[in-house]
């Protein structure tokens, strides 16, 4: 079975969804392709539950949206729904409070009004090859082949995976002791209590003496909490060594122990949590995310490569399609991040040349796996610009695609 289309999105994270929208919007019959069974991605799927990326990022000013379009139509849908009338300022940076169930509820609205967009979850992308003048993307569906065909592509799987059938010249991965790590997170519910700085301090001072005392694995030192929108729900958030210099998050094997030492380390620090502190007393199992969150795997090598240095710099390009706000969050092990902030309180630009090459017409891509170098992708992956750099691809494989 085959399935045609003007532009076809891989990946239904919020980048693609963004591209998706942008692309339906502008009169492309569209096709959005994702494996899981909800779009979101990490928003929905690992239960990442705040929007970062999504402000300007002088504190000193009142909150503003950073990028116009589709970031803040979800963002005002997510503050409306939320009943937030702010974000939250969390020392030097603007973050929103989101809900996974209430993103995948937004992302299904937000697609089924548009009627140039079909989607497809549960779904695996397995071949790619040009076709003429068309791309043809091979895909399983729970054990059945189909081809979907296109004139144009964004890549917004997040692993640049268009570029690893094709071409893995084209990609780039960081060294694995470098990869950022993964984050397992899960939510609590029936919580007691009010938790500020001082609550989630004396948390990590408990959760420190029972590592020393054997009451709980030393992967619970990267444990972190931080209230949901409503009350009674408190999201916990593990970063993992995963191996550290071993990690590999395209081994089925390796993601497989992640998995599972993320479901160890958080139903460790409930079992204790519970009997310890009166917070957590009537607290249930927590609720288990559908997948750990990977922050880094593969990035595509664009007409340009932004760096770290041009985010420190605020540096702007005449062909920018979006603009990134988000300090530097590079968390290389489990203790914690380390931010490299803008060396002024400006957004860099995030030029077009970011989302696609040259040489190979009617590919672009966006998200976690555009253009970028390590340090800089500490900064771009964060769903809001994520949101913001998959609406301009959208764009631009619309115009490709009218041009064919």
């Amino acid at each position: 079975m085959t399935l045609e289309a003007d532009v076809i999105i891989a990946g239904g994270g919020s980048a693609g969804l963004a591209a998706a929208l942008a692309s339906a919007r502008g009169g492309a019959r569209t096709l959005l392709l994702e494996r899981q069974t909800k779009l979101g991605g990490m928003g929905t799927n690992a239960l990442v539950h705040t929007f970062c990326g999504l402000f300007h990022p002088d504190v000193s000013l009142p909150w503003a949206w950073l990028n116009a379009g589709i970031p803040v139509e979800i963002g005002q849908a997510m503050m409306e729904r939320t009943g937030q009338s702010a974000p939250d300022l969390m020392g030097k940076v603007y973050v929103l409070r989101q809900h996974p169930s209430l993103y995948a509820q937004i992302a299904d609205e937000l697609c089924a009004a548009e009627s140039n967009l079909t989607i497809l979850t549960g779904s695996e992308w397995t071949d790619l090859h040009r076709d003429g003048n068309r791309w043809q993307l091979d895909i399983m569906t729970r054990g059945a082949k189909r081809q979907l065909k296109g004139k144009a592509l964004v890549d917004t799987t997040g692993d640049a995976t268009g570029a690893r059938l094709l071409n893995p010249e084209w990609c780039q991965q960081t060294e694995s002791a470098r990869l950022y790590r993964p984050a397992y997170i899960c939510a609590f519910h029936g919580m007691t209590g009010t938790h500020d700085d001082g609550w989630r301090l004396q948390i990590g001072a408990m959760i420190v003496r029972a590592i020393r005392d054997g009451k709980l694995p030393p992967e619970a030192m990267g444990a972190g909490f931080r209230d949901s929108p409503f009350a009674g729900e408190t999201f916990l958030t593990v970063d993992l060594e995963a191996g550290q210099g071993e990690w590999d998050p395209f081994d089925p094997v390796k993601r497989a122990r992640v998995e599972r030492e993320g479901r160890e380390v958080a139903l460790a620090l409930w079992s204790f949590l519970r009997a310890e502190h009166a917070d957590f007393k009537n607290c249930p199992p927590p609720m288990l995310p559908t997948k750990a969150g990977i922050r880094e795997t593969a990035r595509y090598i664009g007409d340009y490569v932004i760096t770290g240095d041009d985010l420190g710099l605020s540096r702007r390009f005449e062909d920018e399609v979006a603009l990134a706000g988000w300090p530097m969050e590079k968390r290389e092990n489990a203790r914690g991040p380390k931010f490299r902030f803008f060396d002024e309180p400006k957004p860099g630009g995030i030029p077009a040349r970011c989302l696609f090459r040259q040489d190979v017409p009617g590919l672009y891509f966006a998200g976690r796996c555009l253009s970028a170098d390590h340090e800089a992708l500490a900064s771009l992956r964060v769903m809001g610009t994520c949101m913001a750099t998959g609406e301009a691809a959208g764009k631009l494989a619309v115009d490709f695609a009218s041009r064919c």
